[in-house]
């Protein structure tokens, strides 16, 4: 093993270098970068220690794992007691294949934050108030601090019901945190020593409270934080909230809601209301108010604090054109749709001048930014009203948006003062993954797909950020499980299967089901399809992640879920029938798809639904294969397979009419229609009988789409299943069907909620309502690498992928794929009736490719030919464990390393 072989990437939490978290046993992880054929871990060992010194002198006197034999490059902490606040240092080498021993990684740390209540010593405080809280509030908050030495190193721990942007002499260091019930509220850590100097120094926070919302819970208005620096002299200085600091109202004056769901103000914001300098030392603050001290942690609302590991992300976005439009307003045009704020820079204000401006997602025949094209009825205004000079407009809240309007600005605006800070949740890289082909139309789809799915992650996962920036269960599965795969992304999907787990426990622990939306303004709401599809994120993610400790939390919900499917099992027709959840909305015993349009007239009429039943099918399937992964005893794990064979038999026997499957049944009879939802998932599940695979897989492609952005994964995978790419690519690039070279060829930038955002024939108010930035259609991305680059992870086990490119529908594609181990790499070519491919599988991973084998033809790799392959080899190529031919295929079992297969003519 070389010096180039030792781990890198060390990460606590699924984090590099994090600060303030929480969990006492953290999950320590690494990789190797390494070209070596066959390269993987055997045995490692983990240092920690409390000192830098301490772990370059090779002493681990917080915890020494000792060498451990293991393939698992992650290790759960299990040393001496982790303290508030405190730092650690740790790093790692690892055994090879040859059981060499490497060298020692470079260190690595993490430290932690408050661990107990009693760590923050600080108050709740907010701005004082008479009455009700006033909803849509904007609060300024400071104090003042002096340190007679350098700062050597300072953190401010910091809380807020709801969103506060933390400030340091004058500049905005952070903003946060998610959203979350008070009895289990986030806080974060922020880095602040450069921010801070000897001497003095001002903190400030501009803080929003909003009410209940989608996405939002209640609670109430209120602010915590607790500053600690270290200074050069050897003291220890920490300054919280309390009674000391003061606070104004904010310059935003009072507006309209945007909508009723997100119920946030429509933006206007008072320039001369503004206190230039308040975030600064030395501002005269005397006529500020006192603030209103709630009481010291745990008080009011707030009794639990819990550590937020991630953040957002920003970037300036300049505009790409801007036009004058005949009443003189400006449009700037951004090229795409971005979730994130518009900012103007105005150079020569005039006092109490209004700025009239308008966001927007379409344009008008005039040209002006559509008011409800698109926004789906939401009030995209905002308003600036100057002071005189220079300054600059900010809003707080975000939108998607893709155009701004700017009316009578009193000056002519250049494009490079106007700009929209885009925004997305914090991701490893947001190119990660890669994708290439012959077919320039699937291209742009990934594109498309990427970009939303980026977008569509904030503190959670949005439904939209436009009208409801909830977290729906459906919505957050289906864009997790492109952000794993294409950003390397973890911790918000974590974040978010952590919280549906809590909605659970809030809501249904007697009935076995989660919520729709959480958290939410709205408390307890459900949708039973959506509920069945948890064990299905939980599963997916995990391998992906290899986050054991999600999968044992998420467990018990699992079974539950499994729980409520068998309760609802009729016991004539032996179906899931009536299944309960969604009361008294158009949700009830099952949504099938979203919105209502997007059925495409499934037959909802019946008391068993098929597409019910088959995610009650999958629901048990994965609850085993979950328990089985976390040892279960087999008792419990035949459990589920006994009530999967029993149902998955009731759906064959009662809703298979022999040619198809139907939409849904009771004791006496059937429906006679069979949607495309109903043989997609059957299909997608494996319910199909054998020698009807081919009839109903005919039948599914040949319907083109009929299924909407919320449910079309399982269409996609229904192709994947009866091996159709070549119908996925057709589906993918029919730009007179319904999909997403439909979205781009009406010029869309982000995915929809409904194939038929812009279809005339919609009623309006249908049409209007509609979002154009909806994030769960981007599932596409997943299947695009599945399908058609090749590359999947294994269902048998973490750490093994499979690699298998389509048989027709491209002529070539190459592409790169984020695992916990490295990026993995694929291009293949199919020319002239040979076939070739180049594969690079990451440090310790394993990978079976399958490759078309000819009766008659040359199979080889590397350039070595594998020979007359029968039934099963071993070749004599480094890296290839074995080959065997399976149902026309040749199945290469592969080590790590960099190969080239070929498939010739004989």
């Amino acid at each position: 093993m070389t010096a180039a072989d030792r781990p890198t990437g060390l990460r606590t939490e699924y984090a590099t270098e994090p600060l303030g978290i929480d969990e006492t046993n953290p999950c320590l992880r690494w990789r190797v970068e390494t070209d070596r054929k066959g390269a993987k871990q055997t045995a490692f060992r983990v240092l920690v220690a409390s000192t830098r010194e301490r772990l370059d002198d090779d002493e681990g006197d917080a915890w020494d794992t000792g060498k451990r034999t293991t393939s698992r490059p992650a290790v759960e902490y299990d040393g001496a007691p982790l303290t508030a606040e405190g730092r650690y240092h740790w790093k790692v080498r690892v055994w090879d294949e040859t059981g060499t021993a490497g060298e020692w990684s470079d260190a690595a740390t993490w430290e932690m934050g408050p661990l107990a209540a009693d760590d923050w010593e600080a108050s709740w405080i907010r701005r004082p108030e008479d009455g009700e809280f006033e909803r849509g509030q904007f609060s300024y908050f400071r104090r003042e601090i002096a340190f007679d030495a350098a700062v050597e190193r300072a953190r401010v721990h910091v809380s807020a019901g709801h969103q506060y942007a933390l400030s340091v002499n004058g500049s905005v260091v952070d903003r946060g945190q998610s959203f979350a019930y008070p009895d289990y509220q986030y806080y974060k850590t922020v880095e602040v020593t450069d921010a801070l100097n000897a001497g003095e120094n001002a903190l400030g926070v501009l803080h929003t409270w909003n009410g209940e919302g989608q996405g939002r819970p209640e609670g109430e208005p209120g602010l915590l934080l607790r500053l600690v620096a270290e200074l050069a002299d050897g003291s220890r200085r920490v300054v919280t909230t309390d009674g000391s600091w003061r606070t104004r109202e904010g310059p935003w004056t009072d507006a309209p809601l945007r909508n009723g769901e997100i119920a946030e103000p429509v933006e206007v914001v008072d320039q001369r209301r503004r206190p230039e300098g308040w975030s600064r030392p030395g501002f005269d603050d005397a006529a500020w108010d006192t603030v209103d001290v709630v009481g010291e942690h745990p008080a009011g609302p707030w009794e639990r604090l819990v550590a937020q590991n991630r953040g957002i992300e920003r970037r300036a976005v300049a505009p790409e054109s801007v036009e004058r439009l005949d009443s003189g307003a400006l449009v700037f045009d951004f090229g795409r749709v971005y979730a994130g704020v518009p900012v103007v820079r105005f150079e020569s204000g005039t006092d109490s001048r209004r700025v009239e401006m308008r966001a927007g997602y379409r344009r008008e025949a005039d040209g002006s930014v559509s008011a409800d094209e698109g926004t789906q009825w939401t009030d995209m205004r905002y308003a600036c009203v100057q002071r005189d000079g220079e300054q600059t407009f900010r809003p707080f809240h975000y939108l998607g948006l893709r155009y701004l309007q700017v009316d009578d600005p009193g000056e002519d605006l250049s494009p490079d003062q106007v700009e929209v800070i885009a925004r997305h949740n914090e991701v490893p890289d947001p190119h990660a993954a890669t994708f290439e082909s012959s077919n320039e139309t699937v291209d742009e789809v990934f594109e498309l797909a990427r970009h939303s799915a980026l977008y569509g992650s904030q503190e959670q996962f949005v439904d939209t950020p436009t009208r409801e920036k909830g977290q729906f269960l459906m919505d957050a599965l289906n864009i997790s499980r492109v952000t794993t795969r294409a950003f390397g992304e973890r911790r918000l999907s974590r974040q978010a299967i952590e919280e549906f787990v809590q909605s659970h426990y809030r809501y249904w622990a007697e009935s076995g089901r989660l919520n729709a939306v959480y958290p939410n303004g709205d408390g307890r709401r459900d949708i039973p399809d959506f509920t069945e599809s948890f064990p299905e994120w939980v599963w997916r993610y995990y391998l992906v992640s290899d986050d054991r400790t999600l999968l044992e939390t998420a467990y018990p919900v699992v079974r539950a879920v499994a729980d409520y499917v068998v309760r609802h099992v009729d016991e004539e027709t032996g179906l899931v029938t009536n299944l309960s959840g969604g009361e008294g909305g158009p949700y009830e015993e099952g949504i099938v798809d979203w919105p209502a349009e997007m059925r495409y007239g499934y037959d909802r009429a019946w008391p068993a639904r098929t597409t019910v039943n088959l995610l009650g099918v999958n629901a048990l399937a994965r609850a085993e294969r979950i328990g089985a992964e976390l040892g279960r005893p087999d008792p419990e794990l035949a459990y589920f397979r006994r009530r999967c064979e029993a149902l998955e038999s009731a759906v064959v026997d009662r809703l298979f009419d022999g040619d198809l499957f139907v939409d849904g049944a009771d004791a006496e009879g059937a429906s006679e229609h069979a949607s495309q939802h109903a043989n997609a998932l059957a299909l997608a599940f494996g319910v199909v009988p054998e020698g009807a695979i081919d009839r109903v897989a005919d039948h599914v492609a040949d319907a083109g789409m009929r299924m909407g952005p919320m449910m079309v994964p399982w269409l996609l995978q229904a192709f994947e299943a009866s091996d159709r790419p070549a119908a996925m690519v057709d589906l993918l690039t029919d730009p007179a069907d319904d999909g997403w070279a439909n979205i781009l060829a009406q010029g869309g930038t982000f995915t929809w909620e409904t194939w038929h955002c812009r279809d005339e024939d919609l009623p309006d108010d249908e049409r209007r309502n509609r979002s154009e930035s909806h994030a769960m259609g981007a599932t596409v991305l997943a299947y695009v690498q599945r399908v058609l680059l090749g590359v999947e992870f294994d269902d048998a086990a973490v750490g093994r992928v499979r690699v298998r490119p389509p048989t027709d529908g491209l002529e070539s594609a190459s592409g790169r794929v984020p695992t916990e181990y490295g990026p993995l790499r694929a291009a293949w070519e199919r020319t002239d009736g040979e076939f070739s491919l180049s594969l690079t599988i990451p440090w310790n991973v394993e990978a079976t490719v399958l490759l078309p084998a000819p009766a008659e033809g040359t199979v080889s790799v590397d350039g070595e030919p594998l020979g007359d392959v029968d039934d099963r080899a071993d070749p004599a190529v480094p890296g290839v464990d074995c080959a065997a031919r399976v149902d026309g295929e040749l199945a290469v079992d592969v080590k790590a390393g960099t190969y080239r297969f070929s498939v010739g003519r004989s």
